[in-house]
């Protein structure tokens, strides 16, 4: 049901946390569950515990994932300017959800349990941003490599940390009856934290240096078993003093170092399970837990349309305030709002953990997670409209590319450099271009051409006509929908250092004596053209050359001894049939 539901909101650019949800509610006594056979031979009485074992076990993996997607490196980048917006994205909207959980407490909960656990959960409901789905939404629109995109990821980085650690003490206190207990289980919650950062990260950091993955390697077998050992350790501890299962996979999550793309690697190794195993149990048991048809009075729908305002406003007002206070326009300080009012899945999570501790009713439940669907449906739409892609300001410009390789010395008696960009997908296109290039990279003398790193004097007829190249390297690959696709995505500025295509190119540069830059960007065939012709544009290209052998495989890892493509004959709208995006026409142009 999820994936046919995504098939047909995939049109209206909805991230697929959207289908997820409301086939969760589909299933659930809104729709289905309505059906009494439906509900007693689908989702028998019997069967929701375990089903509701394996779904938080699942979660767990989540939260695990979430906390590898948290790049420290990625935080550096904007650390001031992220703090800043990330404050104000929690304490206004934290403020604002405080004031609506009055109305809330009064009227839905009957004035029932304590009101000071509620009015934090609110706090927390309202200034939460959902990392992973703001990440994808930031991905399938071109965003990511933005100034908008970079700044929010880091804002929401630090919004998810502080929410997550405000939701566990909420927690400790509405499981506690006493304010000492409370104190004493976040106290031993904060001691943990503390063990695993300093005592246990190191020591596997170590571990995983001597294992060789940070620099590339691919874990063994032992590596992944200590690593979900810390996992599972790490959550029966939290769960065991009292705050829940979830905070210790994040927090091993959040200690995964990034170095030689291995968090990428545990990624790839469980995402698939999680996504197509565990989580549809997990919104199968949201779904039913939410019955819209509780939402019946007037007064229910206008509290609705109050908490669906406050959190849009709160997370608008208070992060564009702060966007705009330092320095990013008004256009690009609202964007930067509408992107971290995101709820989606996070924000499930939340309201899961608050009905199942008692903090809030099935009422309040059924109504935020109308609200977590309002604003993760609104703000992909809002985005498009309000930033376009012409006043998209990119980060990834080839011309001050951290990984260039001037190997090449420019001759002073030659003309200025000209500037090539070639486009690759795949390792086995990488000795066609450097056959291209050595013919391209010769230089003449007075006897005819000679190779670029021959010594010989050019004469005077060639002296001012010659032109040494200055090569751009763009290793361009398919996003695809997964989480690690994603990951790689955003940290492509590290791994081109490790890419075999372009490691092969740089040593090539370097024999050639061949002035040698190199980009790595993840793209969906929707937008292969706009970043090829935003590199062409980036690096000033002259000319640039697109590989065409099309998009069959997109792995770093794709070359397999004794099977070479063939080269199909060409033909007009070549590019288009390869899978590159373009056009006839565009070609033609």
């Amino acid at each position: 049901m999820c994936r046919f539901l995504h098939f047909l909101l995939k049109r209206l650019y909805q991230p697929s946390v959207i289908s997820e949800i409301i086939g969760g509610i589909l299933l659930g006594p809104t729709a289905l569950g309505r059906w009494k056979a439906f509900s007693t031979n689908v989702f028998p009485k019997e069967s929701l515990v375990n089903l509701n074992l394996v779904a938080n076990f699942g979660l767990v993996l989540f939260l695990f994932m979430i906390g590898l997607e948290l790049d420290p490196r990625m935080l550096k980048k904007n650390i001031s300017r992220g703090v800043a917006i990330s404050i104000a994205g929690i304490a206004l909207p934290f403020g604002l959800g405080a004031a609506v959980s009055y109305a809330l407490y009064s009227i839905l909960m009957d004035s029932v349990g304590k009101f000071v656990n509620f009015l934090l959960f609110c706090g927390v409901a309202m200034a939460i941003t959902a990392f992973p789905v703001l990440a994808r939404i930031l991905t399938e629109r071109n965003l990511l490599k933005t100034t908008v995109g970079s700044i929010s990821m880091s804002a929401a980085a630090v919004d998810d940390v502080v929410s997550w650690c405000l939701l566990a003490l909420v927690i400790a206190l509405t499981n506690n009856s006493s304010g000492l207990t409370a104190l004493y289980v976040f106290l031993a919650g904060l001691a943990w934290v503390l063990f695993v950062i300093l005592v246990v990260r190191p020591v596997y950091l170590g571990y995983l240096r001597r294992s060789g993955v940070l620099s590339g390697r691919d874990p063994t077998q032992t590596v992944l078993f200590v690593t979900f050992m810390m996992v599972l350790v790490s959550a029966f501890y939290t769960d065991a003093i009292g705050i829940h299962a979830i905070f210790g996979g994040f927090l091993i999550g959040v200690i995964i170092p990034h170095d030689g793309g291995f968090a990428v690697k545990v990624v790839e190794k469980i995402e698939d399970v999680v996504h197509i195993f565990f989580l549809p149990i997990y919104f199968t048991l949201s779904g039913l837990k939410t019955d819209f048809t509780d939402l019946k009075e007037g007064e229910t729908w206008g509290l609705w349309v109050l908490v669906t305002f406050v959190a849009f406003f709160g997370k608008i007002v208070g992060c564009g305030l702060a966007a705009r206070f330092t320095k990013f326009t008004w256009r690009e300080s609202l964007t930067v709002g509408i992107l971290m009012a995101t709820k989606g899945l996070v924000e499930l999570v939340v309201l899961n953990i608050g009905l199942d501790a008692g903090v809030i009713d099935t009422r309040i439940f059924s109504l935020m997670v109308l609200m977590a669907i309002a604003t993760t449906v609104a703000t992909t739409p809002l985005v498009t409209w309000l930033y376009p892609p012409k006043y998209h300001k990119r980060l990834d410009d080839l011309h001050t590319d951290d990984t260039a390789s001037e190997s090449g010395d420019m001759d002073p008696n030659a003309g200025p450099p000209a500037n090539l960009l070639i486009v690759l997908s795949r390792i086995q296109q990488v000795p066609a271009a450097m056959t291209l290039l050595g013919y391209l990279c010769r230089r003449p003398t007075g006897n005819g051409l000679t190779h670029s790193t021959s010594d010989a004097p050019i004469s005077g007829v060639h002296k001012y006509l010659y032109r040494p190249l200055r090569v751009f390297g763009l290793r361009l690959l398919e996003l695809t929908g997964r989480d690690s696709s994603i990951m790689q995505h955003y940290e492509s500025e590290t791994q081109v250092l490790t890419d075999p295509a372009m490691s092969m190119f740089r040593a090539f540069a370097r024999v050639a004596n061949m002035a040698f830059h190199a980009a790595l960007a993840y793209s969906d065939r929707e937008h292969f053209v706009d970043n090829i012709c935003n590199s062409s544009q980036d690096a000033s290209a002259e000319i640039t050359v697109v590989s065409a052998f099309g998009r069959s495989s997109n792995s770093n890892s794709d070359i397999v001894a004794g099977q070479a493509d063939k080269s199909p004959d060409l033909a007009p709208g070549w590019f288009e049939s390869f899978g590159w995006g373009f056009t006839s026409e565009q070609q033609a142009s």
